[in-house]
């Protein structure tokens, strides 16, 4: 599955050429100066990755799994500018890991990745050394992202935060994973931030299976 939007990033200049999108979602698409090629903005859901063996806490309990899927998916909560109507939220533990696996077309070496963000915890600013990204087992060195405070899950705002303006992607399968480490950013605990979803705007055409059926698999939030 792909699902892409357009988007300006850095000293990427868009104009929008048709579609409606929410935060995460939608169509459209641009051609890059220069190349006479088309860039895309590939939008892959937290909510639809594979949870499988993820456990995680939050502020007095515990989820693992597709548990760990907050919304429902109405038109709301999409409003409140949750991709989709839904986001990982327990992340709240060292070693809460999410994965998300992709094909390209080709091998590029100037993929924008951008994370969309929240907190819960307060404002909080994460390095690699408390929130880790990789791509393909090579660690991002993104400098810093700083989240304001929502109050509580069901006002949480997100913000679109950059991670890496030249990452480099191979021909076929990619890995990027998103890893939270021991950190005291929640009061001398470990605090991640909630993740709603991953934008990747490249040349390159990506590809990956959606585990759609992950919210209606949920027990009781």
């Amino acid at each position: 599955m792909k699902k892409i939007l357009t988007i300006t990033i850095a000293t990427l200049s868009v104009v929008a050429a048709a579609a409606t999108f929410s935060a995460c979602g939608g169509q459209q698409t641009d051609k890059k100066p220069g190349t006479g090629g088309s860039i895309e903005t590939y939008v892959m859901e937290a909510e639809y990755t594979d949870l499988d063996g993820v456990y995680g806490g939050g502020h007095s309990s515990e989820a693992s799994g597709v548990n760990m899927i907050y919304g429902n998916g109405t038109q709301a909560e999409k409003d409140l500018g949750w991709s989709n109507g839904y986001f990982v939220a327990f992340t709240h533990k060292e070693g809460v890991k999410l994965t998300f696996v992709f094909n390209s077309s080709e091998a590029v070496s100037n993929a924008v990745i951008v994370l969309r963000l929240g907190s819960e915890m307060g404002n909080l600013t994460f390095t690699p050394s408390s929130f880790e990204v990789s791509l393909n087992e090579n660690a991002i060195d993104y400098g810093s992202i700083v989240l304001e405070n929502s109050p509580v899950l069901s006002e949480m705002k997100f913000y679109d935060k950059t991670v890496a303006t030249s990452a480099s992607l191979v021909k076929g399968k990619n890995v990027l994973t998103l890893t939270v480490l021991a950190n005291d950013l929640a009061g001398g605990t470990t605090a991640g931030p909630i993740i709603d979803c991953v934008k990747i705007t490249t040349s390159a055409e990506l590809t990956w299976t959606d585990k759609t059926d992950n919210p209606a698999n949920r027990g009781s939030i």
